[in-house]
């Protein structure tokens, strides 16, 4: 095997390593999740700062209400006049 082979071969198995290496997937949070997913979600999170107005966490009625109310602001025929 000539030495020019020898260097061909080794840059395509290096670009073949370079290009499996890219297919890795790395967890994408920056932090740790204030939700667990094994509550329910009306019980909501201890410490989330992104709690809605009028709801108080664990009563499902005002959680129902408020996903009800968030619906509705997003409900295109409501917008117009």
């Amino acid at each position: 095997m000539s030495p020019r082979t020898r260097s061909i071969g080794l840059l395509v198995t290096l670009g073949t390593v370079l290009l499996l290496g890219a297919c890795g997937e790395r967890s994408q949070t920056a932090f740790a999740s204030h939700r667990k997913d094994d509550a329910p979600a009306y019980k909501g999170a201890e410490g989330d700062p992104f709690m809605a107005k009028n709801w108080t966490p664990g009563d499902r009625t005002s959680w129902e209400n408020q996903i009800r109310a968030r619906g509705q602001y997003q409900n295109e025929y409501n917008k117009t006049p």
